[in-house]
């Protein structure tokens, strides 16, 4: 803002404050006439100013003749109360103090609007306790959503009857349960499903008379029994223990060896017997785990040799071989009375 120099007679006078003794002095300005008439720069802008009351809607009542015809006995109340003046087509409108005419205003009239249609939808929800109600939609065809507040909680119903876990929406039903089996949580379907026993499913056993009669005769191999094992919902390996008491004839350059194979009696290794192998007379071995033919196979959790596909039955294989010479034709045996067979299936 640019100064404004204007003549005036200054008077100034010294006066001595009685409590701090501090000189205080007072400037008197006395403007001359002119000076006096001159006017005063704008400021800046001030603040908005509180907000007006809302002007009143026009709000049609009518149609009148002429305005002679206007009605009588309007206040303040009634303004934006307007009448269709039929003499020159014109608006009269009540301000709330006066009438406003403005001619040939209203024009013809329209075609009729289209049929209002409404579809009303209800919200439930416990959490809600305020009543409310929106409308939404363009034209005509409007949709009103409607909040009913909750009331109060009633009392508690009977207890229902308990659901089987198999009929429910957030269970997977493609693997069977079993006996000693887990319920899981699959992230990927959202679903519980039943999983194999963590610790093997089983055991199955056979003893003595299970197993077939005595034999004892020279030839490679002679099989002691073959046990069957139902088909299961899931890949396992047979974990499997067993003994058989065996024979091999002396001076032939070849021993006998207890085996259990998995579905016949050239498959897979899945037990066999420890202990020093002496001929001559029947012994009595413990088989034990043991995955590969010549020599153990080394395993891993994510293997699959030696496993039963899921679904499918099985079949363990109890023999007695006899190994060493190739040119061997010593007789071997094995003996029904203490032969035992114990088997898990792991899952895999």
């Amino acid at each position: 803002m640019s100064d404004i120099a204007f003549s005036a007679h200054l008077t100034v006078t010294e006066d001595i404050d009685p409590d701090g003794n501090l000189p205080i002095l007072t400037a008197a300005v006395q403007l001359d006439d002119d000076a006096a008439a001159l006017p005063l720069p704008g400021g800046p802008q001030g603040d908005f100013g509180d907000r007006g009351a809302p002007q009143a809607p026009f709000v049609k009542m009518g149609t009148v003749a002429n305005e002679a015809a206007r009605p009588t006995g309007l206040g303040a109340g009634d303004r934006g109360k307007w009448w269709h003046r039929l003499d020159d087509d014109g608006m009269d409108v009540w301000t709330g103090t006066a009438w406003t005419h403005s001619a040939a205003a209203v024009g013809p009239q329209g075609d009729p609007a289209p049929a209002t249609t409404l579809d009303v939808t209800t919200v439930h929800d416990a959490a809600l306790t305020i009543p409310a109600i929106k409308i939404t939609g363009p034209g005509p065809a409007l949709t009103a959503i409607v909040t009913a507040p909750a009331g109060l909680p009633g009392p508690a119903g009977p207890a229902g009857d308990s659901g089987a876990i198999a009929t429910a929406t957030d269970y997977d039903g493609s693997t069977a349960p079993l006996q000693g089996g887990v319920m899981a949580y699959n992230l990927g379907s959202k679903k519980w499903r039943a999983l194999p026993p963590p610790g093997g499913y089983g055991p199955w056993s056979w003893y003595g008379t299970d197993f077939a009669a005595d034999q004892e005769t020279a030839t490679d191999k002679l099989i002691a029994g073959t046990f069957g094992l139902p088909a299961l919902p899931f890949q396992y390996r047979p974990l499997v223990f067993a003994q058989l008491a065996t024979y091999c004839q002396t001076g032939q350059n070849s021993d006998v060896l207890a085996c259990v194979r998995l579905n016949n009696s050239n498959g897979v290794l899945l037990a066999q017997a420890a202990g020093i192998r002496a001929d001559g007379n029947y012994n009595l071995y413990g088989l034990n785990p043991t995955y590969g033919d010549d020599a153990t196979k080394p395993l891993s959790p994510s293997s699959a040799y030696a496993t039963v596909p899921a679904y499918q039955p099985a079949s363990l294989v109890v023999t007695a071989e006899r190994v060493g010479s190739t040119t061997s034709n010593a007789t071997i045996g094995y003996k029904q009375a203490t032969a035992s067979l114990v088997v898990w299936a792991m899952p895999v």
